[in-house]
C-alpha cells in the first residue's frame, strides 16, 4: 500500500490591499510553503486570483496532514474545502515543493472560468479538474506541453543513453550547418558597370538569408538539446522522489516491526524476571527444608530423653 497521497482543495480569498500588497503577500506565501515542503518531502501547487485559492498538496500522509493542518489555521483565506484526498502511485509536481501558477494572465483565466462554473463555491469545484489545470499551467510556464511531461516521466532510465546519442547527433549537425553557412570569400576584381559584377553582387542577400534560415535551424536546435535535456532531469529528479518515498515507507514499516520487537522483548523480559523470582523463592523454600531436616538427624532422641525425665519427675 503506498504512502503517497494527493490532497486538493479549495478556499475564499481574504487577501486585501493593493496590488503590489497582495503579490507581497503571496511571494510571503510562497518562500514558507517552499521551506516547511522541502523538509517533509511534499510537493504541489498553487493558484490564486481574486476571488479564490485553489492548491494541491502531494507527499507523505503525514506531511501532507501537518501542511493541510497549517494551511487551515492561515486567517488569509476562508471556507477551506477538500476537493480530493487520494493516494497515488507518483506525483504530478515532483520538481516543485510549490508551484505557482498565477503568473500568466492565460492560468489566471482558466481558473477564473473555473469558479465560474461552480458559481464561484469551493465545495463544488472539481479535484480532478483543479488538478488537471494546475498540472497543466506548470507545465506550460515551464515550456513544456503535458504531453511532452507525460512522454518524458514514463520513459524507463536505460534510454538516457540513447538522449546522449541524440544530442551528439543535434550537435553534428549544428557543426555542418555551420560548415555550410561558411562565407565564401572573393578577391575584388574591376568589372564594367552592368557586368557580372552584379549578378555576383546580388548573391550575397542569397548567402545571407541562407544563414538566417541556418541560424534559425541551430537555435531549433539548441532548444531542442535543452529540451531533452530538461525532459532528461526531470525524469532522474521524478525517480529520485520515487525512491525516497518507497525508502519512507519502508524506513516507517521498519520502525512499526522494530517497536512490536521491543514489545515482544519486554514482555519476554518480564516473564524470565517473574521467572527468575519464583525459582529463587523455591529455592529458598528447598534451602530452608534441608537445614531443618538436617537439624533433626543431627539430634533423633532429643525429645525421647526430655519425655523420660518428665515422666521420671512424676
Amino acid at each position: 500500500m503506498t504512502d503517497l497521497y494527493r490532497l486538493v482543495y479549495a478556499s475564499k480569498n481574504l487577501l486585501q490591499g493593493t496590488e503590489h500588497d497582495i503579490a507581497t503577500e503571496i511571494h510571503q506565501i510562497l518562500e514558507v510553503s517552499q521551506r516547511n515542503n522541502m523538509k517533509i518531502g511534499v510537493t504541489g501547487a498553487l493558484m490564486f486570483n481574486a476571488g479564490s485559492f485553489a492548491q494541491v498538496l502531494e507527499g507523505p500522509r503525514n506531511g501532507v496532514e501537518a501542511t493541510f493542518e497549517r494551511i487551515q489555521r492561515d486567517l488569509r483565506h476562508s471556507d477551506v474545502t477538500v476537493l480530493q484526498c487520494v493516494p497515488v502511485e507518483s506525483r504530478g509536481f515532483a520538481n516543485w515543493s510549490m508551484a505557482f501558477v498565477g503568473h500568466s494572465s492565460r492560468g489566471r483565466t482558466q481558473f477564473s472560468s473555473l469558479a465560474a462554473e461552480s458559481g464561484f463555491d469551493p465545495s463544488r469545484m472539481s479535484g480532478d479538474g483543479v488538478f488537471a489545470m494546475l498540472h497543466g499551467l506548470v507545465l506550460e510556464e515551464e515550456g513544456l506541453s503535458p504531453t511532452m511531461a507525460d512522454t518524458s516521466s514514463s520513459l524507463p532510465v536505460r534510454e538516457s543513453s540513447q538522449l546522449k546519442l541524440d544530442v551528439e547527433q543535434v550537435r553534428a549537425e549544428v557543426a555542418q550547418l555551420r560548415q555550410m553557412t561558411t562565407p565564401v570569400h572573393t578577391t575584388a576584381t574591376s568589372h564594367p558597370q552592368g557586368s557580372a559584377s552584379d549578378e555576383t553582387a546580388g548573391v550575397v542577400p542569397h548567402r545571407r538569408s541562407g544563414g538566417e534560415r541556418s541560424s534559425d535551424l541551430e537555435i531549433d536546435a539548441v532548444a531542442a538539446v535543452l529540451k531533452a535535456s530538461l525532459a532528461s532531469e526531470r525524469q532522474r529528479t521524478t525517480e529520485l522522489r520515487d525512491e525516497i518515498d518507497e525508502l519512507r515507507i519502508a524506513l516507517a514499516l521498519s520502525h512499526d516491526q522494530l517497536a512490536a520487537m521491543r514489545e515482544e522483548r519486554n514482555l519476554w523480559a518480564s516473564r524470565a524476571n517473574l521467572l527468575a523470582k519464583a525459582l529463587a523463592h523455591e529455592a529458598s523454600d528447598l534451602s530452608e527444608a534441608d537445614q531443618r531436616s538436617s537439624r533433626l538427624g543431627a539430634h533423633p532422641n532429643e525429645q525421647g530423653h526430655d519425655a523420660k525425665l518428665k515422666w521420671s519427675a512424676a
